[in-house]
């Protein structure tokens, strides 16, 4: 696999207005290095669709719910890799060549950053860590790590469980390759989801 892939980059929002454009605008040197952005709207209501069509390649329309919506984005994204990311979270600066590297063996075929969160304190750092210690040993990582996949393989488990941990039907068939890199959550929205 060369240095770096073509990624799809699905974002899922629903209300998200007051922060949508802070969060796109970091992806768009990613962009700029060939990457596509598409974000899946869960039927927001607040100008959130008008303005991620600013700076994304392609806005979707979905029913509510972030794994029905990341399910839909994933199929109309262009590349062979995809990317499921929060608008709230930010991205290692060398995401695309971390993501390349570690697909570059053909047994991997799927895998998540670690996380840290920004705005926690000593709790956020402990949540932090408890959350990539357990996707360190189970495989069970959340959203808020940046969970990314091989299409093919992402189609042949159907996509994520809506009732369920994010990454438990991609565990069903391979282990996740952890990059030590970590994506850096803005919010504490993960800690619902410990």
């Amino acid at each position: 696999m060369p240095a770096s892939v073509p990624l799809s980059i699905i974002i899922p929002v629903y209300n998200n207005a007051a922060t949508l454009e802070a969060g796109l605008a970091p992806l768009q040197p990613l962009r700029q290095r060939g990457h596509e952005v598409l974000v899946v709207d869960g039927g927001s209501r607040d100008g959130s669709v008008t303005l991620a069509r600013k700076l994304a390649d392609r806005v979707l329309l979905s029913g509510t719910g972030c794994a029905l919506q990341m399910n839909a984005g994933s199929e109309y994204a262009s590349h062979e890799i995809l990317l499921f990311l929060p608008h709230d979270c930010r991205l290692p600066a060398q995401a695309d060549i971390d993501v390349a590297n570690a697909l570059d063996s053909n047994d991997a075929q799927w895998g998540h950053f670690g996380l840290q969160i920004a705005h926690g304190g000593l709790v956020g750092r402990a949540l932090a860590m408890l959350i990539n210690r357990r996707a360190s040993h189970s495989g069970a990582a959340i959203f808020e790590q940046g969970l990314f996949a091989r299409r093919q393989y992402f189609e042949r488990v159907k996509g994520f469980d809506t009732a369920s941990v994010p990454s438990r039907r991609l565990l069903l068939a391979a282990k996740p390759v952890r990059l030590p890199q970590a994506v850096t959550s803005l919010t504490q929205e993960c800690w619902k989801l410990w």
